[in-house]
This record gives structure tokens, C-alpha cells and sequence, in this order.
């Protein structure tokens, strides 16, 4: 018999891989993923999504645990807060890729 989590484990685990399944979530994880620190204005250049849009994504990833947001006077910088969210992307990426160029 497999040995199950809580019931509320899941639901914090569906709650957490919800955060992942937006394409412009994906790309912001993309420009974040090397480590570094960007701004909302970087990630709106790089990736090409408002800047509205993009506050709005990084607020919600910031609240579920997924970025960090460190202040410098009226500036705010974003970096993923564990690398093994940008590995379980990694994998999944992989995984997708497979599937595409079947």
C-alpha cells in the first residue's frame, strides 16, 4: 500500500504547481532561473509582457513562496527563492520538449 501525504499536502502541492501552469509565469521563471536579481522593468524588456502584467505575476509567485523580492529605496528586485523550483521546471520543460518533437 503506497504511503500517502495529507490531504492538505496535496492541495498545497496543486496549489503550488498552479503558480507554474501560465505561459507568462513560465517566461518570467525563464529570465530568473541563472540566479540573478531583475527588476520588473527588466523582466518587461526581456520578456516582452506589460509591466502591469508583470507585478501582478511576481506578486502572486512572491506570495506563494516561488520568487523573492529584495528593495532598494524605490526599485525592487525579483530572484527565484529555491533553485530546486527552476529544476522541477527543468524537468518538466524536458519532458514537454519530448512530447512536442514526438
Amino acid at each position: 500500500m503506497p504511503d500517502l501525504e495529507d490531504e492538505r499536502f496535496y492541495e498545497a502541492h496543486a496549489d503550488f504547481c498552479s503558480v507554474c501552469s501560465n505561459a507568462n509565469r513560465l517566461k518570467i521563471l525563464d529570465v530568473l532561473k541563472n540566479g540573478e536579481q531583475y527588476s520588473v522593468s527588466d523582466i518587461e524588456r526581456l520578456t516582452g509582457i506589460s509591466q502591469s502584467t508583470v507585478s501582478q505575476h511576481l506578486k502572486l509567485m512572491r506570495d506563494r513562496g516561488i520568487v523573492t523580492r529584495e528593495r532598494d529605496g524605490v526599485n525592487s528586485y525579483y530572484a527565484v527563492a529555491d533553485e530546486r523550483i527552476v529544476d522541477g521546471v527543468e524537468t518538466i520543460r524536458e519532458v514537454v520538449r519530448e512530447q512536442v518533437d514526438k
